[in-house]
């Protein structure tokens, strides 16, 4: 990877869900990310999401060529709005880009549509048990298709309920908002951090969503576990 700090990058994913653009490339290269050898580019925009965040990286081309996958390294893990994003691609093709070439981007739409979903969902599940089980308090999401969960913080012992108890009041209470169509809302702070709203609680989140809840589609919680010695609870969900 590169050992120069490059400028910026401006991550328009965090600012719209445009799935297409033109990206003026800023730097290449080729070596070994996340314990795989690739090529690599990086460029002064992009629309693609990196992996991170419990949600996989986008999908899609550039100029032609399928991109691999999406790398976000932060320059300082103490600044999380400081970071550089490698656009990867499979050494077994052709690598003929320059630095100062104007690319198309082009994000598959239908896999962004569905991490959006299940990103969003990972939010309402959170903030729908927290309301109804305030001692729940979501701490860790992974919102990969087939293996998407929430983890919670146990910061008193709940009351005495069955877990079915428990999966029917919190879906009760989060398809009441997706009935309602609550829009989610967004706020880009001059710092680059990106804070997210689905129904009253705003949370710091780089991930894409969707616009409006009822986009989620029908979303089933489908296991939960309860870890007394850890003090923790997971919830798995599916769409």
């Amino acid at each position: 990877m590169s050992n120069n700090i490059s400028k910026q990058v401006r991550a328009l994913y965090m600012e719209d869900s445009r799935d297409k653009h033109i990206a003026v490339i800023t730097k290449t290269g080729a070596g070994e990310i996340n314990k795989k050898n690739y090529y690599w580019i990086q460029l002064d925009e992009t629309i693609f999401h990196p992996k991170g965040g419990g949600q996989p990286s986008d999908e899609g081309m550039i100029e032609g060529f399928k991109v691999a996958y999406v790398h976000k390294e932060f320059f300082d893990k103490n600044h999380l709005d400081k970071f550089e994003i490698y656009h990867c691609f499979e050494t077994d093709q052709p690598f003929n880009f320059k630095v100062g070439d104007k690319v198309e981007l082009l994000v598959d739409t239908s896999v962004r549509l569905l991490h959006s979903r299940l990103h969003t969902a990972g939010h309402v599940l959170a903030e729908a048990v927290n309301k109804c089980y305030p001692e729940l308090e979501g701490y860790q999401g992974n919102h990969y298709p087939n293996n998407s969960y929430v983890k919670f913080k146990m910061h008193s012992p709940m009351p005495v309920e069955n877990k079915e108890d428990i999966k029917q009041k919190a879906m009760a209470e989060f398809r009441s908002w997706i009935d309602q169509n609550l829009e989610v809302v967004n706020v880009l702070e001059p710092s680059g951090i990106r804070n997210v709203k689905v129904f009253k609680n705003w949370s710091p989140c780089g991930g894409t969503h969707v616009k409006s809840l009822k986009e989620i589609g029908r979303m089933e919680i489908s296991d939960l576990s309860i870890n007394k010695k850890e003090g923790t609870v997971t919830i798995k969900y599916c769409l």
